[in-house]
């Protein structure tokens, strides 16, 4: 009976060290498993693969961007002042798509009036040049968007197709500028030598008589532009500036010659002159000339483009030389 008993105790002590060799190995296990790195949850390396940047991100380009650089004002734009791309809409951004119908020949027209060359049939598309009124140009065909193909330095580009005729343009083969301070600092800022200019600084109505009608006289003739740019220095004398001109007017257009009377330009802070006092010579005399004298409107040519000035009365040379190709482009024979 004791010896069975001592057994029975035995066998209990072995089973009782190996449950608890068990349970420790369970708990270990367990504990293993509940202190495992979050960062191994497949569903947070999903979730963490999917904040990574695409492989092409940087090769990625913005359409407004692109389309910006190639945006530029055109001249006839400019006439109404200075346009900012990021005011224009953004459908108005868009490159125009457009077919082309070419001529069964090449055509020969002439500007109409100073314009803009472009390497595509819309002002979205470069500027490669600016041709003055009358030039000549080989038109190749015509877009359903209102633009010429033409040649330009060998290769085709495109004008808009307000701005061609199949008539030649007059243009002028000798011109003669008379006027005052302004008219001499544009021509020692175009450099014309090859033009008749009769200006003194200062002077006005009596200048305009004494010395550069009779120069006028001598110089007029079949081809020749006159441009007469009077007034600021006596703007009280628009009524005699109307009155000598329309009895010189027979005169000159007898031998062949084209008038011009070019507007009084603004002043800018101007202590005895005003812009209100010039719109008037200027409104008075359009209304007093002949209508065989042309009217060079240069006040409101500067008046939207802007002009720079050191007293407020005289311009720099980049405004003269703007101000020259306006008349250039309006003048013809």
């Amino acid at each position: 009976m004791s010896h069975i008993s001592i057994r029975q105790k035995n066998v209990t002590s072995f089973e009782l060290t190996v449950l608890a060799a068990s349970a420790i190995v369970l708990l270990i296990l367990v504990c293993a498993s509940l202190l495992r790195p979050a960062t191994q949850d497949p569903g947070t390396i999903v979730a963490e693969a999917i904040e990574i940047p695409a492989p092409d991100t940087e090769e990625s380009y913005d359409v407004s961007e692109t389309v910006m650089l190639s945006k530029s004002v055109d001249d006839e734009e400019a006439d109404e002042g200075l346009i900012s791309i990021n005011n224009v809409p953004e459908e108005e951004k868009i490159v125009p798509a457009y077919n082309i119908t070419v001529f069964d020949s090449e055509k020969t027209l002439y500007t109409s009036d100073r314009v803009n060359v472009r390497t595509g049939a819309g002002t979205e598309f470069d500027k490669v040049a600016v041709l003055n009124r009358g030039a000549q140009v080989t038109a190749l065909g015509v877009t359903d968007n209102g633009w010429t193909q033409v040649v330009y330095d060998g290769t085709a580009a495109y004008i808009k197709s307000d701005y061609l005729q199949e008539k030649a343009v007059p243009v002028a083969s000798s011109y003669v500028f008379a006027g005052d301070s302004r008219t001499v600092q544009m021509n020692q800022a175009v450099g014309k030598s090859g033009s008749v200019w009769v200006a003194q600084v200062g002077e006005g109505y009596d200048f305009f008589v004494n010395t550069a009608i009779p120069t006028i006289d001598a110089s007029a003739a079949n081809g020749t532009a006159i441009i007469i740019n009077f007034g600021v220095n006596d703007l009280h004398n628009v009524d005699k500036y109307i009155k000598k001109v329309n009895s010189k007017i027979d005169s000159w257009t007898s031998k062949g010659a084209t008038v011009y009377y070019a507007a009084v330009l603004p002043v800018s802070d101007y202590p005895t002159i005003t812009n209100a006092d010039i719109e008037a010579f200027n409104s008075k005399l359009q209304s007093g000339l002949d209508s065989r004298v042309c009217y060079l409107d240069g006040y409101t040519f500067l008046q939207n483009n802007g002009f720079s000035t050191n007293d407020g009365l005289h311009y720099d040379y980049d405004t003269y030389r703007s101000l020259y190709a306006y008349y250039m482009s309006k003048i013809s024979v």
